[in-house]
């Protein structure tokens, strides 16, 4: 037998650490003396030990690791619980991967062109949500202005007679696949419950109940400013995402984080968006 300040010597694991395992059940000392309260170990504990240390530095957690231990787990079972780890490892080092392309990137842009960057753009996962919608095709780029205000005004008529209420920002999405300044194919759109109750409602009239899917990795960048200037961030998130070797998989998303985009017929002077961009690796 060791007494604890032995056995951590020769286990290289904390007093502290021995005593955490103890009193969470992962590791019990082999006795414990009835008047003085001394943990003694036995050798015979060390393979334990060295398990349950192999486990937590590959980042399982104590819980975790009290299912991989216990001798009535199955071999199915600690499959499942390795593959899982694996699984996230493995993102988790592609998720390191894109921080350095991103740093990387920064470095170039600084190199070259001698000034910090206007965005700062991203890649994250993008939750689903349920919207209504009204799309429409825009015959000119500088009729924009006039098409949005009056496709959203549609928009929020339409659901006030339906008496659904909105829930979440208003997103813009535009469909055209390449730059123009014609016949631009454009939806706008607000985030509701999407219960049925709204659903059949929204059948009845003009408006498109939609279910947006939850996306991997979106592109991101937060825009702060006068919708004029929007054009300019959509410019930029495009070229990084080029120049960073992503592959768009889908629509440009127009995210209205600091309310409506237009107040009594009137444009925001100043706006808090989310552009986001889905994409993948090539």
């Amino acid at each position: 037998m060791f007494r604890i300040g032995d056995f951590s010597k020769i286990a290289k694991v904390s007093i502290r650490m021995l005593r955490h395992y103890d009193q969470i059940g992962l590791l019990k000392p082999a006795y414990i003396e009835a008047t003085s309260g001394y943990r003694s170990y036995s050798i015979n504990q060390l393979p334990q030990l060295n398990r349950i240390i192999f486990l937590k530095d590959i980042g399982f957690s104590l819980n975790e690791i009290s299912e991989l231990i216990d001798d009535n787990i199955s071999l199915e079972e600690m499959k499942r619980m390795l593959l899982k780890r694996q699984k996230d490892l493995e993102n988790e080092i592609s998720m390191a991967q894109l921080n350095l392309s991103s740093v990387m990137e920064r470095l170039r842009t600084i190199e070259n062109e001698r000034e910090i960057p206007l965005y700062d753009i991203t890649v994250k996962s993008a939750e689903s949500y349920s919207v209504a919608a009204f799309r429409n095709i825009v015959p000119h780029v500088r009729e924009m202005c006039i098409y949005c205000y009056n496709m959203y005004s549609k928009l929020y008529e339409e659901l006030n007679k339906l008496k659904i209420s909105t829930i979440g920002p208003e997103i813009t999405f535009y469909y055209n696949e390449e730059y123009s300044e014609t016949d631009l194919d454009m939806e706008v759109s607000i985030v509701i419950a999407g219960n049925l109750v709204e659903i059949d409602k929204i059948k009845e009239s003009e408006l498109t109940f939609k279910k947006i899917s939850s996306q991997e990795k979106v592109a991101s960048l937060i825009y702060s400013g006068s919708y004029e200037g929007v054009e300019g961030a959509i410019i930029e998130l495009l070229k990084w995402i080029g120049s960073n070797n992503w592959e768009v998989m889908g629509e440009l998303r127009e995210i209205h984080f600091s309310g409506p985009a237009h107040v009594d017929g009137i444009v925001q002077e100043h706006a808090v968006i989310e552009l986001q961009i889905p994409i993948k690796g090539y």
